[in-house]
């Protein structure tokens, strides 16, 4: 897809190279940074406690022996591997932290490592100034940085087929016959996503086609079919059955329903998800629709307006820039590098265009849909570096610098003031959070709730002093209600009947706020948008005849 990093390294100083390198050291160590000064602040969202417990059972089955067979017969979550859930299931034996504070945590650690194969990629693919862009992009964009503390399926997939396509691409020079330490990496990492979700079984249709790219240009080459079937074949048994065999041991070790069934189970989780089921509407362009039958612009809808602007801008100039890059025949003598390329761009508008051809069905936004995030970092990066060459020699370029510092400060700003709530995020085109209200999906997984039960507390704190504690109160939640009952005191009480409760907390979605009467006590608001509310039922209670106040 490029010529945009044609030579990327040619007429660079190796000292300008290596500043590059060490800019990512340094990113990689702030984000750590970040991650521990404030992996407690962030919710507990509706799948963490069913991912926890699973987790556990999966663990279980391994310390058991394999008698514990609770992890065979776990709801729906046989369908998935166990890679991530179950390491924080051991994490949280020897953890210090509470159970979803570890998983916040580890989870986080997760998506750091993305960033890492986000920038071995682009680096590979770029030089290192790309590379660093690269992982800078994903970095900043928050439907990434805010998930990667408490989505346990999306974002430890995501960074697994980040990790592959790093495998695949960095194989490239070598194929058809690789050393067999990068076969067996790919092989991990192929694995690794399938036992998350078997989904990541999709990497072995990308290896296909990437051998099947690399021998064409050779037979083209040499302009003689025996030398592409040649190529085949021996790619295909040193790079192909290898990977598969290795990946597919690897995804068995993280799926114990897998194991009794080795072929038919995967299977049926695959037809599972082809056909899941969905009863409830979601929300796009401010209207509802059945999640089985949505409009075909639906996801691509959410991931752009999920992206930042400079990021959105880069990635739709992508094509041009390859077009161009293909006029000059600027990748004509580099096999590796423009199959590489060609398999980053496969690898979003593959899984999308399959998603709409097949009117997959599709809720919470983009959410299923964040394993494109680091591809789309690495093209834009690879646009943008092109696109600093170009800007090095112009004389206006100190200007272009400062007005790209400008908006670095300013959508930095902008997820400084979402946080812990950066996941809400949408770019200026639809005019940001406040411009997505009633339109699109803000807070859908309750990551507010926690700010919400704290903010009852401190209210009732306030009204009854010392004798707080002293009180029981009745509180009812909107969605499952472990995003809020994690952070109860030990005197609230849950109950699952919202017309009984002294309170109640709700988010936006769906117009769960607007559910029950009652006095606004809390707003958790972001960008003057409102993402959850508790509300004050008790002299409603009172004139039923119901409780009025603690007890």
């Amino acid at each position: 897809m490029i010529g945009i990093a044609g030579s990327a390294d040619q007429g660079r100083r190796p000292s300008a190279l290596l500043g590059w390198d060490r800019a990512a050291f340094v990113l990689f160590v702030v984000a750590t940074l970040l991650v521990i000064l404030t992996f407690d602040q962030y919710g507990v969202t509706w799948d963490e406690d069913a991912n926890n417990w699973y987790g556990v059972f999966a663990l279980d089955y391994y310390v058991s022996h394999f008698r514990d067979l609770r992890a065979l017969s776990d709801q729906d979550l046989i369908n998935y591997g166990a890679a991530f859930d179950m390491m924080a299931a051991a994490v949280n034996l020897v953890s210090p932290f509470g159970t979803y504070e570890t998983r916040h945590l580890l989870n986080a650690l997760v998506g750091i490592v993305g960033l890492i194969a986000v920038w071995r990629l682009g680096r590979r693919l770029g030089g290192p100034r790309a590379g660093f862009i690269a992982a800078l992009f994903l970095l900043l964009t928050p439907n990434y940085y805010g998930q990667m503390f408490n989505n346990p399926k999306d974002v430890p997939f995501a960074v697994a087929m980040a990790w592959a396509l790093w495998a695949m691409v960095r194989l490239l020079p070598t194929v058809p016959r690789p050393p067999w330490a990068r076969v067996g990496a790919l092989g991990i990492a192929v694995g690794l996503a399938s036992g998350v979700r078997v989904g990541g079984l999709m990497l072995l249709g990308y290896v296909g086609l990437m051998l099947l790219m690399s021998a064409a240009w050779r037979g083209v080459e040499a302009a003689r079919w025996r030398v592409f079937g040649a190529e085949f074949i021996v790619g295909m048994a040193r790079v192909f059955v290898p990977v598969t065999l290795v990946g597919y041991a690897v995804m068995l070790l993280a799926w114990p329903w897998a194991q009794s069934d080795p072929i038919g189970h995967p299977l049926q989780a695959l037809a599972a998800f082809s056909h899941q089921v969905f009863p409830y509407r979601t929300l796009f362009a401010g209207s509802y629709f059945p999640a089985a039958s949505l409009p075909r612009a639906y996801l691509p809808v959410y991931i752009v307006l999920a992206l930042p602007e400079l990021v959105l801008i880069l990635l739709a100039a992508a094509p041009f820039v390859a077009w161009r890059a293909l006029e000059r025949g600027a990748l004509r003598h580099e096999r590796a590098r423009a199959i590489g390329i060609f398999m980053l761009a496969f690898a979003i508008l593959f899984p999308v265009g399959y998603a709409i051809a097949i009117r997959a069905v599709l809720f919470d936004g983009m959410r299923h849909f964040i394993f494109v995030l680091p591809p789309i970092a690495c093209v834009a990066a690879l646009v943008a570096d092109r696109a600093l060459e170009r800007l090095g020699t112009v004389a206006w370029r100190r200007a272009a610098y400062g007005a790209i510092a400008l908006y670095g400060a300013y959508h930095i700003g902008i997820m400084a003031m979402l946080h812990p709530d950066e996941y809400v995020y949408y770019n200026a085109f639809i005019g940001g959070v406040h411009g997505a209200r009633g339109r699109f999906k803000l807070d859908y997984w309750a990551n507010s709730y926690a700010e919400a039960v704290h903010g009852l507390k401190d209210y009732l704190r306030a009204e009854y002093g010392p004798e707080f504690t002293d009180h029981d109160f009745t509180v009812a939640v909107c969605g499952p209600p472990v995003s809020a009952v994690t952070f109860f005191p030990h005197n609230f009480i849950y109950v699952p009947d919202r017309e009984r409760a002294e309170f109640f907390i709700a988010f936006t979605k769906d117009n769960c706020d607007r559910a029950v009467p009652g006095k606004v006590i809390y707003r958790v608001e972001r960008l003057d948008t409102l993402l959850s509310l508790v509300i004050d039922r008790r002299e409603i209670l009172a004139h039923l005849g119901g409780d009025a106040g603690g007890s």
